[in-house]
């Protein structure tokens, strides 16, 4: 005779009672679920059957505080909050990517994280006093970046290795929004 099992006196329980409220708080999720959030949700179909797969969902957020002034919150990620614990997209399933921009005598350094993407995919554009960086391919990424100085679209240095770019500008005085596009070596 075999003994089943027991936990806190009762009887083994079955699978229906052990995955029934996983599958009933997905079936909810999905009733919930808004038109844009869709594109997260992918169905394949397996030799079991159909599986249903969710994400990558993808949000955080840099802190950074320089002596003498105000903090500097940034987020990144695919989806944003959107109070009350729920989460919308960001636009087109773009991701907003990390980015560090360090003002240095001179010239800026613009730091930005693009993990999964090729060189021959990223796409750089600046005006006097902005960048812009987007990527095609299967990972899109997507960041505008405010410069406090005008540079020289001319003199710009673009380096791209194992998802970081890395971009050298110098400042400079002058007319605003002369725009260039950038090569990435």
């Amino acid at each position: 005779m075999q003994r089943s099992f027991q936990f806190f006196g009762e009887e083994k329980p079955s699978e229906e009672q052990i995955w029934g409220p996983f599958e009933d708080m997905m079936r909810d999720f999905e009733e919930r679920t808004p038109s844009e959030m869709k594109e997260f949700t992918k169905e394949e179909d397996t030799p079991h059957g159909k599986v249903r797969k969710y994400g990558p969902f993808v949000y955080g957020f840099s802190y950074s505080k320089k002596p003498g002034e105000e903090p500097e919150i940034q987020e990144f990620g695919n989806v944003r909050p959107s109070g009350r614990g729920k989460i919308r997209p960001a636009p087109e399933g773009e991701r907003e990517p990390l980015t560090e921009v360090i003002d240095l005598n001179g010239k800026y350094e613009i730091t930005v994280e693009i993990p999964g993407v090729e060189k021959d995919e990223v796409d750089i554009s600046a005006t006097e006093n902005r960048f812009r960086v987007e990527t095609t391919g299967e990972r899109k990424y997507r960041k505008e970046i405010e410069l406090e100085e005008p540079i020289d679209p001319d003199k710009v240095d673009a380096n791209f290795r194992h998802g970081i770019l890395t971009i050298e500008v110098e400042k400079r005085e002058g007319d605003k929004d002369k725009g260039k596009k950038i090569d990435v070596r």
